[in-house]
């Protein structure tokens, strides 16, 4: 095994002996070896990681982002699965159900239209969500300088802080309301 391995570049870790012993953290390492070497899997073409959104300049912010979809996506809200959450958050109806899905019945559904018709309406539906999340998070969520224009017109960083400021509300949320100093204490 260890002169085969050394045909494909694997770099020679140990002897025979160490593998025989069932040392966990060698064998988990040699296979670790043969894998990074020879996966034996192609490679991706450019529509495949352009579908799942993985090249971006902004790294950083494209993880920030998948991992925003991916909660969205997890929450279980009927007839959303969220692909492009920047331009699915422009139209305000996606925050509107996210919120009333953390807060069942934070949103009057009466003020929002859904589909909106026009930028008016998107704005009215943005600006009913960031009132919504003031309104039943109160000092729990940071918005300042965000308005619902900002998200109509799909101010990037902007869309994510919004996001983010659920996220963090919906998690403080599931541990019991704590307040972030006291998980910092906790953690401490």
């Amino acid at each position: 095994m260890i002169d085969n391995s050394k045909k494909i570049d694997v770099p020679e870790l140990c002897d025979g002996n160490a593998f025989s012993q069932g040392n966990d953290k060698i064998n988990t390492l040699f296979i670790s070896y043969v894998f990074n070497t020879r996966h034996g899997l192609e490679e991706l073409t450019k529509e495949e990681y352009d579908a799942v959104g993985i090249l971006d300049d902004d790294i950083e912010g494209s993880k920030e982002e998948r991992m925003f979809t991916r909660w969205i996506n997890t929450l279980g809200i009927e007839g959303v699965f969220v692909n492009n959450l920047v331009e699915e958050c422009r139209d305000g109806i996606l925050l509107c159900k996210v919120i009333d899905k953390i807060s069942p019945g934070a949103i009057n559904w009466k003020i929002p239209r859904d589909p909106p018709k026009n930028e008016f309406d998107r704005n009215n539906n943005n600006k009913c969500a960031l009132d919504s999340m003031k309104a039943t998070f109160g000092n729990k969520t940071k918005l300042v300088g965000i308005g619902g224009v900002d998200i109509t017109k799909g101010e990037r960083k902007l869309v994510l802080a919004t996001v983010w400021q659920l996220v963090r509300v919906h998690y403080l949320h599931l541990i019991g309301d704590k307040t972030e100093d006291d998980i910092v204490a906790w953690g401490n």
